[in-house]
């Protein structure tokens, strides 16, 4: 079992690393980085030596050669076969959210305690950075599943 504290932890320490598609570099007092959303999944894994329910390392099972509109069955696919699948209200700090974006579901995030309620930590390119907030209505709305590591 991982630990959901050192998940978020980690994560945060990802916050303002810039938006890049398909970039895997983390932020710098020198460099901006460049990641995207699963970038920092797979960043936040590295770091960690997160394992998934193989016992592999998650890092090792990154993938780089997809679109900007990623083959969501696929993605589904994977992180049901890597990760476990869980149910809405057993959502906690520290688990993986696929999220429905323009109706599909391709965006992930990292759920974490904020403020007195649930965050996310994401790789979200319209703000062109890695950035945590509240895991507000407009975005609950939008879950398509979630992961525990």
């Amino acid at each position: 079992m991982q630990d959901s504290n050192a998940i978020v932890t980690c994560a945060r320490s990802w916050i303002g690393t810039r938006f890049h598609h398909q970039g895997r570099v983390k932020k710098t007092t020198t460099h901006k980085g460049g990641v995207d959303c699963l970038g920092l999944l797979v960043g936040v894994a590295d770091e960690l030596n997160l394992k998934g329910g193989n016992g592999a390392l998650l890092a090792d099972a990154d993938e780089t050669q997809y679109s900007h509109q990623p083959d969501n069955i696929r993605l589904r696919a994977r992180l049901s076969e890597l990760l476990q699948d869980i149910p809405k209200n057993e959502m906690s700090a520290g688990d993986i959210v696929l999220l429905n974006i323009d109706e599909q579901p391709q965006h992930l995030a990292i759920c974490t305690d904020f403020q007195n309620g649930m965050g996310i930590i994401h790789a979200y390119a319209p703000a062109k950075a890695v950035v945590e907030h509240a895991f507000d209505s407009w975005w609950l709305e939008r879950i398509e599943a979630i992961y525990h590591i």
